[in-house]
Protein backbone atom coordinates (compact mmCIF):
# COMPACT_ATOMS: atom_id res chain seq x y z
CA UNK A 1 0.00 0.00 0.00
CA UNK A 2 1.02 3.59 -0.94
CA UNK A 3 1.08 5.38 1.74
CA UNK A 4 2.00 9.45 2.02
CA UNK A 5 1.78 11.74 4.52
CA UNK A 6 1.51 16.11 3.87
CA UNK A 7 3.54 18.25 6.29
CA UNK A 8 2.98 21.61 6.77
CA UNK A 9 5.99 23.61 7.69
CA UNK A 10 4.32 26.73 9.98
CA UNK A 11 6.98 26.67 12.91
CA UNK A 12 8.33 30.17 12.03
CA UNK A 13 8.59 33.14 13.85
CA UNK A 14 7.92 35.41 10.89
CA UNK A 15 10.53 37.63 11.86
CA UNK A 16 10.18 40.10 8.81
CA UNK A 17 6.68 40.38 9.06
CA UNK A 18 6.36 41.43 12.73
CA UNK A 19 3.35 38.91 13.40
CA UNK A 20 2.08 35.82 13.32
CA UNK A 21 1.62 35.12 9.46
CA UNK A 22 0.04 32.04 10.34
CA UNK A 23 -3.02 33.75 11.73
CA UNK A 24 -3.52 36.81 9.07
CA UNK A 25 -7.04 36.42 7.38
CA UNK A 26 -6.73 34.74 4.12
CA UNK A 27 -10.53 33.73 2.37
CA UNK A 28 -12.70 32.75 5.55
CA UNK A 29 -9.74 31.69 7.22
CA UNK A 30 -6.25 32.50 7.83
CA UNK A 31 -3.14 31.33 6.36
CA UNK A 32 -2.50 28.37 7.70
CA UNK A 33 -5.85 27.42 7.86
CA UNK A 34 -6.64 27.81 4.40
CA UNK A 35 -3.53 25.42 3.87
CA UNK A 36 -4.66 22.94 6.00
CA UNK A 37 -8.20 22.67 4.45
CA UNK A 38 -6.61 22.41 0.83
CA UNK A 39 -3.88 19.56 2.50
CA UNK A 40 -7.27 17.95 3.89
CA UNK A 41 -8.41 17.71 -0.04
CA UNK A 42 -5.33 15.80 -0.80
CA UNK A 43 -5.24 11.90 -1.39
CA UNK A 44 -2.94 11.78 1.25
CA UNK A 45 -3.44 9.20 4.71
CA UNK A 46 -2.07 11.68 7.09
CA UNK A 47 -1.42 15.78 7.73
CA UNK A 48 0.92 16.88 10.09
CA UNK A 49 1.10 20.51 10.43
CA UNK A 50 4.67 21.58 12.39
CA UNK A 51 4.04 24.42 14.84
CA UNK A 52 7.14 26.22 16.82
CA UNK A 53 6.45 30.25 17.35
CA UNK A 54 3.04 31.51 18.52
CA UNK A 55 1.78 28.02 19.31
CA UNK A 56 -0.40 28.85 21.79
CA UNK A 57 -1.82 31.41 19.33
CA UNK A 58 -2.33 29.17 16.40
CA UNK A 59 -4.22 26.34 18.69
CA UNK A 60 -6.19 29.38 20.01
CA UNK A 61 -7.77 30.53 16.49
CA UNK A 62 -6.84 27.73 14.24
CA UNK A 63 -9.10 24.48 14.00
CA UNK A 64 -6.49 21.68 14.09
CA UNK A 65 -8.30 18.51 14.42
CA UNK A 66 -7.98 17.15 10.86
CA UNK A 67 -4.35 17.18 11.46
CA UNK A 68 -1.39 15.84 14.03
CA UNK A 69 0.05 18.52 15.49
CA UNK A 70 4.00 18.60 16.18
CA UNK A 71 5.70 20.82 18.15
CA UNK A 72 9.09 21.98 17.37
CA UNK A 73 10.53 23.36 20.09
CA UNK A 74 14.14 24.10 18.26
CA UNK A 75 12.03 25.94 15.50
CA UNK A 76 14.85 29.46 15.63
CA UNK A 77 16.90 26.63 14.03
CA UNK A 78 15.21 26.73 11.08
CA UNK A 79 13.33 25.17 8.18
CA UNK A 80 15.84 22.45 8.24
CA UNK A 81 15.16 21.17 11.79
CA UNK A 82 10.86 21.15 11.22
CA UNK A 83 11.26 18.81 8.42
CA UNK A 84 13.71 16.82 10.58
CA UNK A 85 11.47 16.54 13.39
CA UNK A 86 8.58 15.52 11.11
CA UNK A 87 10.44 12.89 9.51
CA UNK A 88 11.27 11.32 12.54
CA UNK A 89 8.17 11.27 13.97
CA UNK A 90 6.36 10.00 10.94
CA UNK A 91 9.58 7.35 10.79
CA UNK A 92 8.72 5.74 14.40
CA UNK A 93 5.05 5.81 14.57
CA UNK A 94 3.83 5.79 11.06
CA UNK A 95 6.15 2.82 9.68
CA UNK A 96 3.36 2.36 6.64
CA UNK A 97 4.00 5.93 5.23
CA UNK A 98 6.58 5.63 2.77
CA UNK A 99 6.92 9.27 1.08
CA UNK A 100 6.65 12.76 2.52
CA UNK A 101 5.09 16.30 0.56
CA UNK A 102 6.45 19.06 2.56
CA UNK A 103 3.80 22.19 2.07
CA UNK A 104 4.98 25.50 3.27
CA UNK A 105 2.21 27.37 5.58
CA UNK A 106 2.82 30.85 3.43
CA UNK A 107 2.15 29.25 -0.03
CA UNK A 108 -1.98 30.02 0.02
CA UNK A 109 -2.54 29.29 -4.04
CA UNK A 110 -0.93 26.29 -4.01
CA UNK A 111 -3.75 23.86 -5.31
CA UNK A 112 -4.95 20.63 -3.99
CA UNK A 113 -5.05 19.69 -7.66
CA UNK A 114 -1.10 20.66 -8.02
CA UNK A 115 -0.42 18.57 -4.84
CA UNK A 116 -2.60 15.75 -6.12
CA UNK A 117 -0.39 15.71 -9.41
CA UNK A 118 2.82 15.34 -7.24
CA UNK A 119 1.41 12.20 -5.46
CA UNK A 120 0.28 10.68 -9.28
CA UNK A 121 3.67 11.18 -10.24
CA UNK A 122 4.65 9.58 -7.65
CA UNK A 123 2.73 6.83 -7.94
CA UNK A 124 4.67 5.72 -10.89
CA UNK A 125 7.95 7.23 -10.18
CA UNK A 126 8.48 5.87 -6.28
CA UNK A 127 11.82 6.27 -5.66
CA UNK A 128 12.26 10.23 -7.42
CA UNK A 129 12.26 13.53 -5.32
CA UNK A 130 9.65 15.23 -6.71
CA UNK A 131 9.57 19.07 -6.69
CA UNK A 132 7.40 21.64 -8.75
CA UNK A 133 8.49 23.79 -10.91
CA UNK A 134 6.94 27.45 -12.79
CA UNK A 135 9.33 29.43 -15.02
CA UNK A 136 12.58 29.82 -13.18
CA UNK A 137 11.27 28.50 -9.80
CA UNK A 138 11.95 25.05 -8.59
CA UNK A 139 11.22 24.14 -4.98
CA UNK A 140 8.82 23.53 -2.33
CA UNK A 141 6.30 21.82 -2.17
CA UNK A 142 8.36 18.82 -2.70
CA UNK A 143 7.68 14.88 -1.85
CA UNK A 144 10.49 12.69 -0.54
CA UNK A 145 10.30 9.02 -0.87
CA UNK A 146 11.19 7.15 2.09
CA UNK A 147 15.11 6.22 0.58
CA UNK A 148 15.90 9.64 1.46
CA UNK A 149 14.07 10.08 5.22
CA UNK A 150 18.07 9.42 6.21
CA UNK A 151 19.22 12.20 5.01
CA UNK A 152 15.61 14.35 6.11
CA UNK A 153 16.33 13.64 9.40
CA UNK A 154 19.68 15.07 9.20
CA UNK A 155 18.62 18.91 8.51
CA UNK A 156 18.84 21.46 10.99
CA UNK A 157 19.67 25.04 9.35
CA UNK A 158 17.52 27.41 7.34
CA UNK A 159 17.99 26.12 3.86
CA UNK A 160 15.52 22.93 4.47
CA UNK A 161 16.00 20.20 1.91
CA UNK A 162 17.77 22.08 -0.77
CA UNK A 163 20.82 20.74 -0.72
CA UNK A 164 19.74 17.05 -0.48
CA UNK A 165 18.24 17.71 -4.01
CA UNK A 166 21.39 19.45 -5.12
CA UNK A 167 23.16 16.00 -3.92
CA UNK A 168 20.75 13.96 -5.97
CA UNK A 169 19.70 15.80 -9.27
CA UNK A 170 20.00 12.56 -10.89
CA UNK A 171 16.83 11.38 -9.24
CA UNK A 172 14.38 14.71 -9.16
CA UNK A 173 11.78 14.99 -11.10
CA UNK A 174 9.43 17.75 -11.63
CA UNK A 175 6.20 18.79 -11.79
CA UNK A 176 5.28 22.44 -13.46
CA UNK A 177 2.75 24.43 -11.53
CA UNK A 178 0.29 27.16 -13.13
CA UNK A 179 -0.17 27.90 -9.29
CA UNK A 180 0.89 31.40 -7.68
CA UNK A 181 4.02 30.42 -6.06
CA UNK A 182 4.75 33.03 -4.06
CA UNK A 183 4.97 33.08 -0.44
CA UNK A 184 4.76 35.81 2.17
CA UNK A 185 7.61 36.87 3.94
CA UNK A 186 6.75 40.84 4.50
CA UNK A 187 3.30 42.38 5.24
CA UNK A 188 3.67 44.14 2.30
CA UNK A 189 3.58 41.07 0.18
CA UNK A 190 0.76 39.74 2.12
CA UNK A 191 -1.37 43.02 1.44
CA UNK A 192 -0.54 42.81 -2.25
CA UNK A 193 -0.87 39.04 -2.29
CA UNK A 194 -4.32 39.40 -0.33
CA UNK A 195 -5.85 42.02 -3.43
CA UNK A 196 -5.05 39.48 -6.05
CA UNK A 197 -7.10 36.86 -4.28
CA UNK A 198 -9.62 39.23 -3.26
CA UNK A 199 -10.15 40.16 -7.17
CA UNK A 200 -9.66 36.52 -8.71
CA UNK A 201 -12.60 35.56 -5.85
CA UNK A 202 -14.78 38.23 -7.34
CA UNK A 203 -14.01 38.00 -11.01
Amino acid sequence: MDQIAIVILAAGNSKRMGQSKQLLPWKNSTLLGSVIENACLVEAVEVFVVLGAYTNEIREKIDLSRANILINENWQQGLGSSIALATAEINKKYPDINAVLFVLADQPFISSHHLNTIIALHKKEKEAIIISRKEDYRGVPVLFPAKFFSELLTLSNDEGAKQIINRNKSEVREVITQDNIADIDTFESYTELYKVNSNSNVS
